[in-house]
This record gives C-alpha cells, structure tokens and sequence, in this order.
C-alpha cells in the first residue's frame, strides 16, 4: 500500500477588531495517517503596527551575516502599565468587568473615549472633545499618568467609529448575493484610523463596484494588485522522475478552475502544498501573473514514490476576465534531500467552446503504485485505495480533528498515544469496516474504534464522477 503523508497549513485573510492592529498568530493541532503525521496550523498572514509591516524579511546584509537563516525581526516593548491603564478602565468602563479591553462603546464608556492602542511602548487613547478634561478623568479612574491622548476630529476615524462601521459592512456584506464582488474580496478589517479592504484585484472599477454595492466612506482604504505583474518565471515540467501534468491540455477561457496532476517517480519522497501562482502570455510576448486569492487553506502532501495527486486550481474568470492563449501553472516541491523543485504545466485556454468539450485528459505514463487503483467496471463493490475526489469529513480535516478532539476520551490514555484506524468511507458517506493498523493497548483501541462508530457521515469519494467505496486513514491521538 502506498502511502500519503499529510501537512495541513490554513492560511486566513485579517479581519481583525477595529481599533487593533492586524496580528500575527499560530495555531498547531495534529492528524495524520499510517506512518504520517499532519500538522494543521492556522496562521493570520498580516502583521503591522500603526499601518507598519513589523514582520519583516532580513533586508542588510549585517542581518544576513548574523544568522544563517533569515530570522522576522519583531520588536519588543514593555507595555504592562498601559496593560494595567486598560484593565483599570475595564473594570470602570466595561460592561462586564470580567473583560479586559473590552469597554469602549459599552453602555458605561464616557462618551468622549472613543478608542485605545498602542504606539510601542505608550497607550494612546482616542479622545473626542475637551482633552483636558478627558486627561483628568482617565487619570484618576486609571490611577496613572502613563498614556497619551489622541484627539479626535471628523477627518480622523477612532476605534469606536470604525467597530459600528465594520459591524455594519459586515451585516451588508452577509446579505449581498454570490457576485463578482464577493469573489474578488480577499480579506478586510481594521487599522488604528481605517479600514482596509483587499482585493484580488484592485481596480477603479472594483472599488467602484465596492461603493456602490457594499459601503461608500472616507475610512475604507483599498489594497491589492491593479496593474499586471510581470512574472517570466519558468520551471521544469520533470525532473528526477518528477513530474506535473494539467489534467487537460485545454480548457474554455471562461473555466473558474483548471486541474494538475503531479506524478513522483522519482526514489524519494516529496513534499508539496497548495501553494501556486499562474501565468498568462501578454500580447507583448511577456508572462504577467494571474491575480488569485492569496488566503487560502494550504494543504500539503508528503508523498512517497509511486504516488501521486491532484490540484485544482482557481482561475477566477469573473475576476480577470481571461482571454485565449497560453497559461503555466506552477508548483513547488521538496525533495527528502532538502532540495526545492519549481515545476511548471502549460496549458491553454481557448474562447471555442465546442473544442474544449471535445478536450481529452492529457495522456500520463503508467506508474506502479500510481494515483488511480481502478477495479473492474462491473465490481459496485470494489474498494478503492484512492480515488480522483478523496473522501471528505464534513467540514474538511479540520473538522475531523476538532471532532476527535471533543469526542474522545482521552482519560484513558496514561500518556500521549496515538493508534491509526483505517476505515473504508462507502458509497452513502457510512465509515465502514474499521480496523486497527496500528495498535497501543485493547482499551485505547477500543477507544478509538467507538469513535469511528459515532462519526457522521462524510462526503463519499468519487472516481469519474461517480461514487466509490475508499479506503482512508485516521490516527486517533490521546492526549491526558
């Protein structure tokens, strides 16, 4: 049996609170399956202090010299009396005391206190009004002179503003249909004075279109691409046995998806993700980037020899409005050896629709041990050991593991275990046939397999679009 190692990595666009700055955070839990380990790790790509970028890369090269890996430069500041400034005013302010930074706006909040950050070391609260009066009330509610005041004026937008704003393009937001709108939305939340909108691609008539139909106010910044990137990147369609292949060789240029297989041939295992950029030949005879959405769950494979896997990737049509020509999807992949391949598919889209109706899937070298286990046509019962559309729990592996998590028992494991169960996911979504591959003690296998019998039901795997009845398995980690 050939085996799939599984690295999960969600990536989340900010949509951080109003009046704090977008942040930095990571999250770890695991899964896995026979022999693997997958690691699910939530990470919010943005951080910035007062509209900065604090994450930065080595950018000297005194940097450079005194590390052999690029190490994020993150400042370091001494905020525990603005800390303590905030929870003295929690407790006056907040509606409920319990609640540290959670006061303005609150029924209890004088009305002239409109926002609070932090400016490095210093707590800045936004004051709207007699400042000197404000000082002096703050001062002995808070019982220290160790803030500063930002007065606020009707061409600057406090904490207080921007939360009712955010609630309510929030609320707009919810309510509009599926668009091109929502579509090229790829994250938006909250600065210290504005709030910030990303697009896929920023263009006057996108911003236009975000006005009229979303929110129309002097806060709201926008972000993101306008003018075409030029990318003349290149990369190998094989190498040391590796190769990438699009599933078909054409595809209509109003498609919103295009699909890839990548073949390991090679003697070791390799990692890859979900990582990838497109390109697109300009009329110039230039390659420009095909603007996608850069938030997105990233879920990497470790894949071993004679496996491989397949990846759809989002065009957005609505979005680009792509024409006829030629297209090269990329993707990285590592070697066991520590080397990093960039593999390359070309493929083409096309405004005749009939020719790409008529479009067969790419002819792709037979591999022992390859993706496809085909069972005979007329064995309904056959089982499958993977499948073009695996089985999916619902809510994805995410989900599986906050499943897990809440449902097992983990008291009866005296330290932390792992047993691996391998289930076959049936026609109807049923998990089936559960049998223990790797084994710790009868009671924690015991443990796991009553698990498996009170999961609910997934969504079946599919070959040609057709159900199947396919193998998948779960590791079951105890954690006292």
């Amino acid at each position: 049996m050939k085996k799939i190692f599984l690295f999960i990595l969600m990536l989340a666009g900010c949509t951080s609170k109003p009046g704090k700055t977008m942040h930095e955070s990571t999250s770890t839990a695991v899964i896995g399956g026979a022999d693997s380990m997958t690691s699910i790790v939530v990470a919010d790509t943005c951080a910035s202090l007062n509209g900065k970028v604090i994450n930065e890369s080595c950018n000297t090269e005194q940097k450079k010299a005194e590390t052999s890996e690029c190490v994020p430069y993150v400042p370091v500041y001494n905020q525990s009396e603005g800390m303590r400034i905030i929870e003295a005013l929690s407790k006056a302010y907040g509606d409920n005391p319990n609640v540290i930074g959670d006061f303005i706006g609150s029924t209890r909040c004088p009305s002239f206190l409109e926002g609070h950050y932090f400016d490095g070391n210093t707590l800045v609260l936004q004051v709207r009004g007699d400042t000197l009066r404000a000082r002096k009330i703050l001062e002995e509610v808070s019982g220290s002179k160790a803030f500063s005041i930002e007065m606020m004026t009707d061409s600057t937008f406090s904490e207080k503003q921007l939360q009712g704003l955010m609630k309510e393009l929030n609320r707009r937001y919810d309510a509009l249909p599926k668009c091109r709108l929502k579509a090229n939305m790829l994250s938006w939340g909250s600065t210290l004075h504005f709030i910030e909108v990303i697009f896929i691609r920023n263009t006057p008539e996108a911003r236009e279109e975000f006005r009229r139909l979303l929110m129309d106010s002097p806060a709201i910044r926008f972000s993101g691409p306008e003018e075409p990137i030029r990318n003349n990147a290149t990369g190998a369609s094989e190498a040391y046995g590796i190769s990438l292949y699009p599933e078909y060789t054409v595809y209509a240029d109003t498609a919103s998806t295009a699909s890839f297989i990548l073949m390991n041939g090679s003697n070791e295992a390799i990692t890859c993700g979900e990582h990838y950029f497109i390109t697109y030949e300009g009329k110039d005879g230039q390659w420009y980037e095909l603007p996608i959405n850069t938030f997105a769950v990233d879920i990497a494979y470790y894949v071993t020899p004679g496996s491989s896997r397949q990846f759809v990737a989002m065009l957005y049509p609505e979005i680009n409005g792509n024409v006829s020509g030629r297209y090269r999807f990329f993707y990285e992949v590592s070697l066991e050896s520590g080397e990093n391949i960039r593999m390359m598919a070309e493929f083409r889209l096309t405004d005749n629709y009939e020719k790409a109706k008529r479009a067969e899937k790419t002819p792709i070298p037979k591999m022992t041990g390859g993706n496809y286990v085909e069972a005979p046509k007329e064995d309904e019962q056959a089982v499958y050991q993977v499948v073009e559309e695996m089985p999916e729990f619902p809510g994805g592996m995410p989900a599986l593991v906050e499943f897990i998590r809440k449902n097992l028992r983990h008291d009866k494991a005296e330290k932390r275990e792992r047993v691996i169960i391998q289930i076959v996911v049936d026609k109807e979504g049923n998990a089936t046939n559960p049998v223990v591959l790797r084994s710790v003690n009868p009671t924690l296998d015991e443990e796991a397999l009553r698990i498996v019998g009170i999961m609910p039901k997934w969504k079946p795997g599919r070959q040609r679009g057709k159900n199947k009845n396919v193998k998948f398995t779960i590791p079951i980690a105890f954690n006292p």
